[in-house]
């Protein structure tokens, strides 16, 4: 193994060091976020920089770069205040990474690059017909990140549209059956091959498995 000092990141070639820098917090979830312009085009943007904040009430985070340049999703999102995230799967994959061209604000995503569009709930935004997982949420607040000026806006979750099957009755998400995909920095990806649970951990005590 190789220590490197942050100046010595620094100085390496920037497509080099954004590339691992993206990748050196592991995989992530995947997911598309469904919004309309108010010219009423149906809008796709592809995002891995989904966290949990909370679940009572029940709130999603998702980061996004510097808005210096237009960010169709972020304008969307605040204009109307709401948005659908929708889960990616493997077979999704060449599509969702497609949809994260710098595609013209009067083209449709789902059209350019071949999904369907569903509707819920009497959002405008549009669901992804080819998701598994769909979520239908409203922004709430707000906070930009002075070191880079990436913005941080907290979702508040008002609807959610899955098959059964694909949860526990405790709750817990079949992420592998929905064949979920996950991202490896900004342009790899990778399936779930299994899931493991466990107890609640506990000092002096072995460690249980739990079943799926």
């Amino acid at each position: 193994m190789e220590l490197f000092s942050v100046e010595q990141i620094e100085g390496w070639d920037s497509i080099y060091r954004r590339t691992l820098m993206n990748a050196v917090s592991g995989p992530r979830s995947l997911f598309l976020m469904g919004t309309i312009h108010s010219n009423g085009t149906p809008n796709l943007g592809l995002f891995f920089n989904l966290l949990h904040v909370g679940a009572h009430p029940p709130l999603l985070g998702v980061l996004f770069r510097p808005i210096t340049v237009p960010r169709h999703s972020y304008s969307n999102l605040m204009e109307n205040s709401e948005c659908t995230l929708n889960l990616v799967t493997e077979s999704m994959v060449p599509k969702a990474h497609q949809a994260s061209a710098n595609f013209a604000e009067h083209v449709s995503e789902f059209e350019a690059v071949g999904l369907g569009t569903e509707y819920h709930q009497g959002y405008k935004s549009p669901a992804v017909a080819e998701s598994p997982l769909q979520m239908g949420l409203r922004p709430i607040e707000e906070y930009r990140v002075k070191a880079n000026d990436t913005v941080l806006v907290v979702l508040k979750l008002e609807w959610m549209r899955m098959h059964p099957r694909f949860v526990s009755e405790e709750g817990f998400l079949r992420l592998e059956l929905m064949q979920a995909a996950v991202s490896n920095g900004l342009d790899g990806y990778a399936g779930l091959a299994r899931s493991h649970r466990y107890a609640y951990a506990k000092v002096g005590e072995p460690l249980q498995k739990k079943e799926m």
